[in-house]
């Protein structure tokens, strides 16, 4: 696995200022907690010569890290804090803290004996904040403030995503972000072949002048198996947003690759295959993607349940009748999400992967029909999505401009070399 990297100061780049563009990762400073030890000094006359100092007020700190079984109203019983409905009431905005779960942490600050806040981490950067010295409780949310330049990344995948990209400093969040950005042309479970190449341009998020992570992705190239795929973030005008190739279309197509967001396929595609239950050729007219049991289970399109529960061999399945020749069936589920009628839109969860019907293990059986034929979904042609609106066009072009030289000169072989 090779890395390459290089940070470039966002405004010598003279970017921010198109029309469209829009800078994530605001930044909020903390407030100085109230309870902080201070000291003070009083002086008494010249003449006594004598200088008293008041007592710190020193701050007692616990974390408490939830166990099964607990209750949020429970927990504050057990340090002596009361009044959990207005607590609760107060944090609603920004967490249901009646959901929290075993593993999560809890932090009580006390002045003496009297509790004085509770924090929790809403996530690595955000912190909940509930004021109990306030009379009525009160609620913030504390961001870590960051400063923001441009980070670029190469790397090339020796060996699978999760490795590689880790192995560059990537986090879990950023290589699903990739994948997710990708998951309409390459199935990242099927397709990533050894050698392909990541390059990423995006907002480099940095502490007192260290590089910390990376924020939002501004543009993304894959080069795989012979072909490249080039993806932008545009900001609409009116707000939304998306990922799109430089001539304006969409990525996002109105099928998905694959049902699974990350697992291996065991058994392709195959109207031969030898069944290893039944123990005599049956075709195999779909893919077997192999992940553990309770795997979220995604409708690749939008559609309508034509039918979920029982059926034979299959176990539990759920299939799904698309717009025009499609529909896709989802089988040896162990919990199905949905029920005969509803309609659910791509991405929505419809079960978890089991092991029900004719299975030697937990995997998810997947299958595509055109017009009632059975097709290899991982090779099939499928619907493209539409391009950007004509209004749209002005602001997009905006946004090419700005990144696509950027991208381009972050790919370029002499650039890596000189890094």
């Amino acid at each position: 696995m090779s890395v390459a990297r290089s940070t470039v100061s966002l405004l010598a780049l003279g970017v921010v200022a198109f029309t469209g563009f829009k800078l994530a990762h605001t930044s909020s400073s903390r407030p100085v907690p109230a309870s902080v030890p201070v000291l003070v000094e009083v002086a008494t006359p010249p003449e006594a010569a004598l200088v008293q100092a008041a007592a710190p007020v020193v701050e007692r700190v616990v974390n408490h890290r939830i166990a099964g079984g607990e209750t949020f109203g429970g927990i504050l019983a057990r340090y002596g804090v009361t009044g959990v409905t207005g607590i609760v009431a107060a944090a609603a905005p920004h967490k249901d803290l009646t959901s929290i779960r075993a593993g999560q942490e809890l932090t009580f600050h006390f002045d003496g004996d009297q509790p004085t806040r509770i924090t929790y981490a809403l996530d690595e950067d955000r912190t909940l904040v509930i004021h109990l010295d306030t009379g009525t409780p009160q609620a913030q949310v504390d961001e870590v403030a960051y400063d923001v330049g441009l980070e670029t990344r190469v790397l090339t995948l020796d060996s699978s995503l999760w490795a590689s990209a880790t192995a560059a400093g990537l986090r879990p969040a950023d290589i699903v972000e990739l994948a997710r950005i990708f998951e309409y042309e390459v199935d990242f479970n099927t397709e990533l072949r050894a050698g392909a190449k990541l390059v990423l341009v995006g907002d480099g998020l940095f502490s007192d002048g260290a590089f910390v992570k990376l924020g939002d992705l501004r543009a993304v190239q894959l080069e795989n198996d012979g072909r490249t795929y080039t993806a932008l973030h545009h900001a609409h005008a009116d707000g939304e947003d998306g990922w799109y190739h430089p001539d304006g279309t969409a990525t996002k197509r109105a099928f998905l690759r694959s049902p699974l967001a990350f697992s291996r396929v065991t058994s392709g595609f195959n109207p031969k295959r030898y069944h290893p239950i039944l123990k005599k050729r049956r075709p195999h007219n779909g893919t077997d993607f192999g992940a553990s049991q309770g795997t979220p289970v995604r409708a690749v399109a939008d559609g309508r349940v034509v039918l979920s529960g029982r059926n034979g061999g299959y176990g539990n399945q759920v299939k799904l009748d698309h717009a025009g020749p499609y529909t896709t069936s989802y089988s040896h589920l162990h919990r199905l999400k949905v029920k005969n009628g509803q309609r659910v839109k791509q991405g929505d969860v419809i079960g978890t992967v089991g092991a029900t019907g004719l299975a030697t293990g937990p995997h998810l059986h997947f299958e595509m029909r055109v017009n009632g034929k059975p097709v290899n979904a991982m090779k099939v042609d499928l619907p493209t999505a539409l391009p950007l609106p004509a209004a749209e066009r002005g602001y997009f072009i905006a946004t090419r401009t700005a990144w696509l030289p950027v991208l381009e000169a972050a790919a370029s072989p002499a650039v890596a070399a000189l890094e």
